[in-house]
């Protein structure tokens, strides 16, 4: 993968930290620092100081946490102009979760003192980021959430879904990830989430080949998807 500069970028209108004043463009790419990452390399882990905030310029992220038992539990995939990290404005605090490449990626890192410094120059940046991290916040409510009033079927339907983009003419997805890792963002073992895509495949609501998912029936994989509590399509 070769860097792709801010001015060649797509994401560059759609992004919190992308969409800055053209008079403060010289200013923000003063200071940001680009890097390509190999697929499955840790960006940074939990438990380290947090030192500024992460740009996804390209490329695919999984958010994860580990527990006591040094097992993964991924928390989100993410893409193009997600805003990675926790800002301490204070000083350094350590890192609740641990972010890693699923395929290659363009990263910017966007070190503390700097961004801070820019951000009190150009407020309306800052509300920006307020506004992504914002919805990063609710985002991971709604999975507590889920977890917690959902069954599985109806969270793996969702989690389908949300990865073809909501687009009921996706004709599939190809995953870069393992199924245990499907599994953790569902919160059930590899088997059960094995088990789960097999059920939806016996129905002809998807095909599965290799590491790509195709979508048969998307109206009827989002119904599930929306099913509350334990319920199932099949009641």
């Amino acid at each position: 993968m070769k860097t792709v500069s801010c001015e060649s970028c797509s994401q560059r209108e759609g992004g919190a930290l992308c969409s800055v004043p053209p008079e403060a463009w010289v200013d923000w790419q003063s200071f940001g620092v680009t890097s390509i990452y190999k697929p499955r390399q840790v960006v940074f882990s939990e438990g380290n100081p947090s030192r500024g905030l992460y740009l996804v310029c390209r490329g695919s992220v999984k958010l994860y946490h580990s527990d006591r038992s040094g097992r993964d539990h991924a928390l989100e995939i993410v893409g193009p102009a997600a805003v990675l990290g926790e800002l301490g404005v204070h000083g350094d605090r350590p890192l609740s979760i641990s972010a890693q490449t699923l395929t290659a990626a363009q990263i910017s890192f966007l070190p503390r003192a700097e961004l801070l410094s820019f951000l009190r120059h150009y407020p309306e940046t800052a509300l920006a980021i307020i506004d992504a991290l914002s919805r990063e916040l609710s985002k991971a409510r709604r999975g507590v959430r889920d977890l917690a009033l959902r069954g599985a079927e109806s969270r793996l339907a969702a989690l389908l879904v949300r990865l073809a983009g909501g687009d009921p003419t996706s004709a599939g997805i190809e995953i870069p990830y393992r199924r245990r890792e499907i599994a953790e963002m569902i919160g059930v073992s590899t088997e059960t989430a094995i088990r789960l895509l097999g059920k939806l495949r016996e129905k002809g609501i998807i095909g599965i080949h290799r590491r790509e998912i195709t979508f048969l029936d998307f109206a009827r994989l989002a119904r599930i998807g929306e099913l509350d509590g334990d319920q199932s399509e099949d009641g």
